[in-house]
């Protein structure tokens, strides 16, 4: 048998007198006719509910819906999983908020990723020092003719 879960707008109700009992969302929402969303809640009855609820808890359960815990005090807890029908505050659409305009005006804010990352300097330096003894192989043709001049002299 698979598992089935309670279909009602809260706990209680999944739990008391649900509108059906459905294994999947589609079929969930087609039993409800309107929308649903799958909770898990925990329900802590007083003493004087134990009783009432021990049927309704033992029928969720063999449709895999329940499981009973004790709690530190040694009370019963009920964990409940059940489609939850959504209320039409819940289905309206909510406006998008307004983005936030800087206070100084600026459209665009600065960019701070080169002070995350490149702050402490650890990269190499684009550039080397050139050794003032190596000889210069590639002479360009200004300083080729600067050099012969100062030859000459």
């Amino acid at each position: 048998m698979s598992l089935t879960y309670p279909i009602a707008s809260n706990a209680m109700d999944a739990l008391l007198n649900p509108v059906g009992m459905e294994r999947t969302l589609t079929a969930a929402k087609a039993t409800a006719g309107r929308a649903v969303v799958f909770e898990n809640e925990w329900i802590r009855p007083g003493p004087e509910r134990v009783e009432e609820l021990s049927s309704a808890v033992q029928m969720a359960a063999a449709h895999g819906a329940v499981q009973v815990y004790e709690s530190e005090k040694g009370k019963p807890v009920i964990a409940l999983k059940y489609w939850r029908i959504l209320t039409d505050e819940e289905l309206a659409p909510k406006p998008e908020p307004e983005p936030e305009k800087p206070a100084d005006g600026d459209a665009k804010k600065k960019d701070h990723t080169d002070d995350l990352y490149f702050r402490k300097g650890r990269t190499k330096p684009r550039k080397r020092v050139v050794d003032p003894n190596q000889m210069d192989l590639f002479v360009k043709p200004e300083e080729e003719a600067q050099a012969s001049k100062d030859d000459d002299a």
